[in-house]
């Protein structure tokens, strides 16, 4: 999926997502945790699965 014409803020606390950015489609849920990995010289963030997650003791983990 590509993404054009949204704005967001980057600082070094975060990402701040455009408001109108439906997050709801990609399936994020609060409480969903990413990491930061180098794929093949491509940053980016990679959603931490659910067994991962609970694994490494992360707050309100559950493993369906």
């Amino acid at each position: 999926m590509k993404y054009y014409d949204y704005e967001w803020d980057l600082d070094s606390n975060g990402i701040y997502l455009d408001s109108e950015l439906d997050t709801d489609k990609l399936g994020w849920k609060a409480g969903d945790i990413f990491k930061f990995v180098n794929v093949d010289g491509q940053q980016k963030f990679v959603k931490v699965d659910k067994l991962e997650k609970f694994m490494r003791g992360y707050s309100n983990a559950k493993v369906e």
